[in-house]
């Protein structure tokens, strides 16, 4: 992982995020430090959400359907940066610590650094079921792949192009985040984690299905093994 860093590429995906994309894109237009590009790749918003974004001199992209690993892997590909930053739409992150995030990956070397919810959960951030399933998943992963993590669904991380180039996803789907930890662990690239602040969503719900999406990282933790 090379220290000099000629663009940061922020990949947030959305979806009927009006009540919080903007207070989110001007926390991390506040906070990045390095030259970077924004771009917003939505699941065909109805809610004005698309509008905000052109508002905010985002790069908008429309997903060809919907599903958050879609919205996720259509920015990687679109992506100019040689740092990508993945980061929700919906403010529950922490933009304060996106230099963190950055700045970790490259002082320690590392293909990826993830933002650890585990150590800043605000009270009422995360559903019982979700915690549960979260530090199972997580269990699973870092036994089966020899790994140290402590927050596997974290969807605030950031990745080097170089590594990114390195990998072939399949379609995005809900077990996307998972699917590019263990095939990162397959390539024996190094990940690592910094801490932080998890908030409750402001406006609206998460789109999440915790027992099917359950379901698919547990199948693609175990397809990982055998590829």
């Amino acid at each position: 992982m090379t220290s000099r860093v000629e663009m940061v590429s922020v990949v947030i995906p959305t979806l009927n995020e009006a009540g919080n994309i903007a207070e989110a894109l001007a926390s991390i237009e506040k906070e990045l430090a390095y030259p970077n590009e924004m771009i917003v790749v939505d699941g065909n918003s109805t809610d004005g959400t698309q509008e905000i974004a052109k508002d905010n001199n985002c790069r908008l992209i429309i997903q060809p359907k919907k599903g958050y690993g879609v919205a996720l892997l259509t920015g990687m590909k679109r992506a100019k940066g040689d740092i990508l930053v993945m980061i929700d739409g919906d403010g529950t992150y922490e933009a304060k610590h996106i230099n963190l995030l950055i700045d970790t990956m490259i002082e320690r070397n590392a293909e990826m650094c993830l933002a650890s919810r585990m150590f800043g959960l605000a009270p009422h951030s995360m559903g019982l079921i979700n915690y549960v399933g979260n530090r199972l998943i997580t269990l699973c992963y870092d036994l089966l792949y020899g790994q140290y993590l402590t927050d596997t669904q974290s969807g605030f991380r950031a990745i080097s192009r170089a590594a990114i180039e390195k990998v072939n996803f399949e379609e995005g789907d809900m077990a996307f985040a998972i699917e590019m930890l263990t095939k990162f662990a397959k390539k024996r690239f190094k990940m690592v984690e910094i801490g932080t602040v998890y908030k409750p969503r402001k406006y609206g719900k998460s789109k999440l299905r915790p027992f099917a999406a359950g379901r698919q990282i547990f199948n693609t933790i175990f397809k990982g093994l055998r590829d």
